[in-house]
Order: structure tokens, then sequence, then C-alpha cells
């Protein structure tokens, strides 16, 4: 069943309960693939009562054409696409963004910050194209 993003829940944010989302932004070239920053976005976006879909989840020693052909169907099974910051600058995000854009996908920004040398995911707010 698809679930789509409801309108604005309670906290004044996009209510994300029950959609599948996925999460795009910069792997590549960044310490630790950036992954400390995809799984506070897939811990935010949980709490958010999403059901999330984490390309970081998948192990390190693949060329980057083939983890965009794992990742691109991970996307496409998902109502909605949650970008975090950098994406653009990211080769295999502005793929991702191009692909769901092109199939009419929600598309979020996610806002980040660290706090006390953590990353932490402030909120979600409509990527505008």
């Amino acid at each position: 069943m698809t679930v789509k993003p409801k309108e604005l829940n309670e906290q004044g944010l996009i209510d994300l309960t029950g959609v599948k989302v996925y999460i795009a932004g910069p792997m590549t070239g960044l310490p630790m693939f950036n992954r400390p920053a995809f799984f506070a976005a897939e811990a935010y976006l949980q709490a958010q009562g999403a059901v999330v879909m984490n390309p970081a989840i998948l192990p390190d020693g693949f060329s980057h054409d083939a983890y965009m052909r794992i990742a691109i169907p991970m996307m496409m099974e998902c109502e909605a696409v949650a970008f975090l910051p950098g994406w653009q600058q990211s080769k295999g995000a502005r793929q991702e963004f191009t692909r769901a854009h092109a199939f009419g996908l929600e598309l979020l920004q996610l806002e980040v910050e660290e706090v006390l040398g953590e990353l932490w995911v402030k909120r979600h707010l409509p990527l505008v194209v």
C-alpha cells in the first residue's frame, strides 16, 4: 500500500507516519562515508513514524556504479526521499534526485546539526525544486 506524506503534524512538520522514506546524500570521499549522518537521519525519520530505507547499511567494497544499481531500486520502493545536506555536490545523490523527481516522489530536505560531537537531524522540510 502506498502512503503519501500528509500535510502537517502537531509539530508543524510533514506527517511521515507509515511513509516509506529513502535517505539520499553524499558518501564518497567523506569520513566514514558519511554514515553517522545517514544513521542520524534514519533514527530521526523512524521517530517521525517513517519506514526507512538507508543505503548506508550496504557493505564497503563495491564500485560507485554497483552501489547505484542497488540503491536506485531501494529508493523506487519508497514514497519519499529525504536529502542530507551536501547532496547537491554528490554525483549519486544527484542521480537519485533526478529519478525521484521524475517519478513524482515526495522530496524532503533534512536539517542536520552537530551537538556535543554527534550529528542530529533537527527537522525535515519540503525540498523546493
